[in-house]
Parts: structure tokens; C-alpha cells; sequence
């Protein structure tokens, strides 16, 4: 049990809540119940690529690569985000025809990665869901990076 975010208010409420059903009321706050709800934004399909293996070794390389905000340069990165939005580049890849047997090729492309803090993924995430016109083309990104050369 808590107190209560209302000001001067002292009632009890539960861990998961902030404010009582009286404050809410007064702040035009929509009843909600007990307990948080959150959404990453992603659909099943998204979501289960997010939870795979394979993007787990993928989000070590970025953050790796990437172990300083790209954004800020002052923080230390601890989100891996799709700089173009992961189902744009998803499809953008299946477009291309590059990946003909890796329908989700654009989730893992590494030159649409980087690595970002906490809060400036949060402004990236609102700037994204505000965005208006065409994305950048993440199969260009991906033939301008640099490949690597294997000497035997």
C-alpha cells in the first residue's frame, strides 16, 4: 500500500496505482483498474521476434556497437531501437526481394539499429508516431555499410 499523488489527499491505494478513485475524478482521469497496463506497440508477430533468440544476439552486437546514446552522446545505451520502425523495414525488405528466405530480414538489418538511453528513446518513439511522408529506404542503408572482408 501507498499514498495517494493527489495533492494533500492521504488516502491508501494499492502499489500499482497512483492515484485514489476520488482524485482521479477531480482530475478528469479516466477509472482505470487495479494494476498497469502497458503496451510495447508491437503486434504478436513483433513481439514474438522481439522475445526470439536471434534478436537477442542481434541487440547485443548494437549494444555493443553502440554501448554510448547515439542520440544524446552522454548516456549509456540501454535500448536497441529500429531507427526506421521495425514493421516499415520489415517490409521494405520483403519489397527489395534481397532476403527471398528470411521474410523478417529488415527486424535484424544492424545498419537500422542503434543504440539509445531510456529517455531518448522515449522522444525517438513520439517523433516516430508523429512522423509524416516516407521513411528512409533501409535495403540503400544496408548496400552503403561497409561489408566485411574475410582474408584466409
Amino acid at each position: 500500500m501507498r499514498l495517494c499523488s493527489g495533492a494533500g489527499c492521504g488516502r491508501a491505494i494499492a502499489d500499482a496505482t497512483r492515484f485514489c478513485d476520488e482524485c482521479k475524478a477531480e482530475r478528469g482521469t479516466p477509472v482505470q483498474p487495479e494494476g498497469k497496463q502497458h503496451t510495447t506497440g508491437y503486434g504478436a508477430e513483433l513481439d514474438k521476434l522481439r522475445k526470439g533468440t536471434r534478436w537477442q544476439k542481434v541487440r547485443l552486437l548494437a549494444v555493443n556497437r553502440d554501448p554510448i546514446c547515439k542520440r544524446c552522446k552522454g548516456r549509456l545505451s540501454e535500448i536497441v531501437d529500429h531507427v526506421v520502425p521495425a514493421a516499415v523495414a520489415i517490409f521494405q525488405a520483403q519489397e527489395s526481394g534481397r532476403w527471398p528466405y528470411d521474410q523478417h530480414a529488415g527486424y535484424f538489418l544492424m545498419c537500422n539499429l542503434q543504440g539509445l538511453c531510456r529517455s531518448c528513446h522515449g522522444l525517438k518513439t513520439t517523433e516516430d508516431k508523429t512522423h509524416v511522408g516516407p521513411w528512409p529506404d533501409v535495403v540503400e542503408a544496408f548496400d552503403r555499410t561497409p561489408k566485411r572482408k574475410w582474408s584466409f
